[in-house]
């Protein structure tokens, strides 16, 4: 199974692009979107952070990640703090 050149991903049996250099050096690529990276655009796979050469030059796994805003946090802040106010008020209706 080959990987594509610029990304260094799988490719699928009957899939992807064989590119043939001049200089006789074969290059795979999984779509077009890698081959005209690395052809037309010039860009290094390591240096993009969405390819697996980047992932496996940081030497982490590749995993979505989920950032949080500062609205989200206060909003998160503000709800906790209304849920111990309820709590208080409940405790104290008990006594």
């Amino acid at each position: 199974m080959p990987y594509d050149s610029f990304s260094n991903e799988p490719i699928l049996a009957g899939k992807g692009i064989m590119y043939v250099k001049k200089d006789g050096t074969v290059l795979y690529f999984k779509n077009s979107k890698t081959l005209k990276n690395m052809l037309k655009l010039k860009r290094d796979g390591r240096l993009v952070k969405w390819t697996q050469k980047t992932v496996v030059l940081e030497g982490k796994k590749k995993e979505k990640q989920v950032k949080e805003s500062e609205l989200a946090k206060d909003i998160e802040q503000k709800l906790k703090e209304k849920e111990a106010q309820k709590k208080a008020k409940e405790q104290e209706q008990k006594k």
